[in-house]
């Protein structure tokens, strides 16, 4: 599946969708009304939660070119971009096989509402997913780079259960945006993201996005119109806006990730550091692996305290924004699991995920340093 823009992703950054221009003004116009008027009686009416406006048509058109898909669907957060993916490819009595140690949300969705539909959910590594494929498989899920412990996954295994079952596979690629992967090109039949992340950038809006070939995107769209989970038009340009610094943005937490994560891992204290650029596997597929990694500190470590005396980072769930960001899994992502499964997990009180923005690399290390050596806050 290809582009039929021939650009770099930094161009189609700028001009993919570009004729939504009032007056040809540089910027995309607003269309704040529900809903619009159509030329013909029988048409479809355009109307906000339908997703089909010129916002929206504008910002999936980046998001559809970025990934190589022929369409993309924009959602009001993303869990429901998954929500309405899982729930427009299954029904009950399916079976689908999830990547273990995923987003502590996906696991709950799998576990509290698609349960309760007949829909029966294994989690397991991407290894041994061949063990677990059953002949109602009918959805694989796996995450590019996995949250919360920050590992890249190796779509080499996703796809062989792929061939094997004949499932779609849907991955989600929050953590490493279409800039530095694209699952579509690699042979995955659907990929979401949170746009809240890495996508919009900036910390000031929630949203989804769903990327994949027109048949299954017209599926997905389908059930969706019905359940209200759609991006308004305002949080469509608001998100369009934030894309437009995309690429250069990864660039800066790929290369802020690469260095902060092999000096970090040297410092006293720290018990092992998770980002891609450690790993001894090589990943012909990524491009870089982001400002994300995990570290897990040493016993002697007091984690609430170091939290607090970080001056330059802000101790929020959330994650993808210009500044640095941390969380602990086992009270944020992950908290809605028994502490006997996070423990399964190798989840603790010792794991931090971090996000690291766009400051500068040194600071941050200083910041670091400073956190572990001091007593008392």
């Amino acid at each position: 599946m290809t582009s039929s823009i021939e650009f770099a992703p930094a161009s189609q950054l700028q001009h993919v969708g570009a004729e939504h221009r009032v007056g040809r003004g540089l910027v995309g116009a607003l269309e704040q009304s529900v809903t619009f008027s159509t030329e013909r009686i029988d048409e479809l009416p355009v109307y906000a939660r339908l997703s089909n406006t010129h916002n929206h048509a504008e910002v999936c058109s980046v998001i559809a070119a970025l990934h190589c898909a022929d369409e993309a669907l924009v959602f009001s957060s993303g869990i429901a971009a998954i929500h309405a993916v899982m729930t427009s490819l299954l029904q009950p009595g399916d079976h689908i096989l999830v990547q273990e140690n995923c987003y502590g949300a996906t696991q709950g969705l799998c576990q509290k509402i698609l349960a309760r539909w007949g829909i029966e959910s294994t989690f397991a590594p991407l290894e041994e997913w061949h063990k677990h494929l059953r002949s109602n498989t009918r959805v694989l899920f796996y995450e590019t780079i996995s949250n919360p412990y920050c590992i890249v996954q190796d779509v080499r295994l996703a796809l062989q259960a792929k061939r094997t079952s004949g499932a779609l596979l849907v991955c989600d690629n929050t953590f490493a945006s279409p800039i530095n992967c694209t699952p579509l090109v690699e042979g995955v039949d659907v990929v979401v993201e949170s746009a809240t992340k890495y996508l919009n950038g900036h910390s000031d809006l929630v949203c989804g996005a769903v990327a994949c070939q027109r048949s299954l995107a017209e599926q997905i769209a389908a059930q969706a119109m019905y359940v209200g989970g759609f991006l308004s038009t305002t949080g469509c340009m608001q998100l369009l806006k934030g894309m437009r610094t995309l690429n250069v943005r990864m660039q800066a937490h790929n290369e802020t990730g690469r260095i902060f994560a092999a000096r970090a891992a040297e410092l006293a204290g720290v018990e092992r550091v998770y980002h891609g650029s450690l790993q001894a596997e090589s990943f012909p597929w990524m491009r870089g692996y982001s400002g994300m990694l995990a570290i897990r500190f040493a016993a002697q470590v007091d984690v609430p305290r170091l939290m607090r005396c970080l001056k330059m980072v802000s101790d929020v769930p959330s994650l993808g924004g210009t500044e640095t960001t941390a969380c602990l899994p086992w009270w944020t992502t992950n908290r809605w699991m028994s502490d006997a499964e996070k423990h399964a997990l190798g989840i603790d009180e010792q794991l931090v995920r971090l996000s690291l923005g766009l400051e500068n690399v040194d600071d941050l290390l200083s910041d670091l340093r400073a956190a572990l050596a001091r007593s008392e806050c």
